[in-house]
């Protein structure tokens, strides 16, 4: 973890601050995406996330403990640049799979991903231990919703 704080816009916790003050011999790296089952939690990818820069981007961003630990646990990981417009809302994500090969980075909206993310959630399903539950949290969803689990709803 940097001991020098590099932005102004991001409310760093109690801990983070207090880790930043102390010696050069500790260091930590936060994880910041865990993408997990939605009813046995199962972890299904590990991300790093970061606000894309806009015309700045390099698309360059330290990933190396994200990649190894996504490596060690045999999970899919990503780093994640995600396009903030007015209000907050993330309208694009930029994507670069690093685990277990790099990918070239993609570029979809944010209903393109949330369709993405479904699809690990269908992917993981046959071997999720707690298939009714995870069923039931599919009940709320819009039918428009429910067409990125098609495959694995009962007809």
């Amino acid at each position: 973890m940097a001991r020098q704080i590099y932005t102004n816009d991001v409310d760093f916790s109690a801990y983070s601050l207090e880790h930043r003050k102390s010696h050069d011999g500790i260091a930590m790296v936060d994880i910041d995406k865990v993408a997990s089952c939605i009813s046995c939690l199962k972890p299904l990818f590990l991300a790093e996330l970061c606000r894309h820069k806009g015309t700045n981007e390099d698309y360059k961003k330290k990933h190396y403990s994200t990649k190894e630990l996504a490596r060690m646990a045999g999970l899919p990981g990503y780093v994640i640049w995600y396009h903030e417009g007015a209000n907050r809302k993330v309208y694009k994500l930029s994507v670069r799979k690093i685990t277990p090969e790099y990918s070239k980075i993609q570029h979809c909206s944010w209903d393109q991903w949330v369709s993405f993310l479904a699809s690990r959630q269908v992917k993981h399903f046959k071997d999720c231990p707690r298939q009714e539950i995870f069923l039931n949290k599919l009940k709320n969803l819009t039918p428009e919703q429910l067409q990125d689990y098609a495959e694995i709803l009962p007809s």
